[in-house]
């Protein structure tokens, strides 16, 4: 997906909220604004806007020497959503489907924005679950999905976010138990970006307990293909099924030719919901389909 001229926001918002979270002083705020407008007013408007924010990136964490700003948040969050674990996991298993239950909760997690605010409400995080089951999915291939698991030998899970990866972690073990035959992989980022999911937030969940964690060598804000490893490229060309949890996978792979790929994801722009023909704030399953 092109980037959106909306998109430019979603950069600028990224400024402030780093350069506020770091407390930078003034004059810094402004020295790296500059500089991520020049970048801006010169970036290749015909790439996705996770590859273009990664530049962005690159300014803001060059600038205050630190690469994984956002560390110590991402650590919160998958410490305090692995505590709630045995809670969600009694929740799917009362469930008369758990394979259903257990995707929609997937889902739910993108809901939420685990990104600077520390402020964690646990009490609201499970009512949002609780009520996922009663929650329409907007565009709804989860039957699909289920098929192509059926008929696999592997599946790629492609992570999004800190915090909702201990639910991908459950979804794993769902699909894993419904499907003891499947090998299942679990790609993360190559390097940190934003809250993203990197090797460090899969060990802290322990994700190789239900997969294979594998790297895509890259810190785009998604999963731009020709900027990952060869390693990575075998797995995601291979693999007989692909999840991608979050906008910036489906962001950077939406147009991409390779079939069964499922996206899992929260629509949190205009741009990607007018896209799908969706409301904007939906929440969907659905298979890689350029047609829609």
């Amino acid at each position: 997906m092109d980037l959106n001229l909306n998109c430019i926001l979603c950069n600028i918002r990224q400024v402030l909220t780093v350069t506020d979270l770091l407390n930078l002083d003034a004059a810094n705020k402004e020295i790296i604004m500059r500089r991520v407008l020049g970048y801006l007013h010169a970036a290749d408007y015909k790439r996705s806007n996770p590859e273009v924010i990664r530049g962005t990136w690159d300014i803001i964490t060059g600038h205050v020497k630190n690469k994984d700003p956002y560390r110590e948040i991402k650590r919160y969050y998958n410490s305090e959503l692995s505590s709630m674990a045995g809670k969600i996991r009694a929740l799917i298993n009362r469930s008369n489907d758990k394979f259903e239950a257990a995707l929609k909760i997937a889902i739910t997690a993108n809901l939420i924005d685990f990104a600077a605010n520390h402020a964690f409400d646990e009490n609201m995080l499970l009512n949002k679950i609780t009520a996922a089951n009663q929650q329409p999915l907007a565009i709804d291939d989860s039957k699909d999905l289920y098929e192509k698991l059926k008929a696999a030998d592997t599946l790629l899970y492609l992570g999004d976010n800190c915090g909702e990866i201990v639910l991908d972690k459950i979804f794993i073990e769902n699909i894993k138990a419904i499907f003891p035959g499947i090998t299942v992989y679990f790609g993360v980022r190559g390097k940190p970006i934003v809250n993203d999911v990197t090797v460090e937030d899969a060990a802290w969940v322990h994700m190789e307990d239900v997969a294979e964690v594998i790297s895509n060598g890259d810190g785009s804000l998604g999963t731009v293909v020709e900027r990952t490893t060869q390693d990575f490229r075998d797995v995601f060309y291979q693999a007989d099924v692909i999840i991608a949890k979050g906008q910036g996978n489906f962001e950077s792979l939406s147009e991409i030719d390779r079939g069964n790929i499922f996206f899992l994801f929260m629509a949190k722009c205009e741009a990607v919901a007018s896209a799908l023909h969706i409301a904007n704030l939906s929440i969907i399953c659905a298979k890689n389909d350029k047609s829609r």
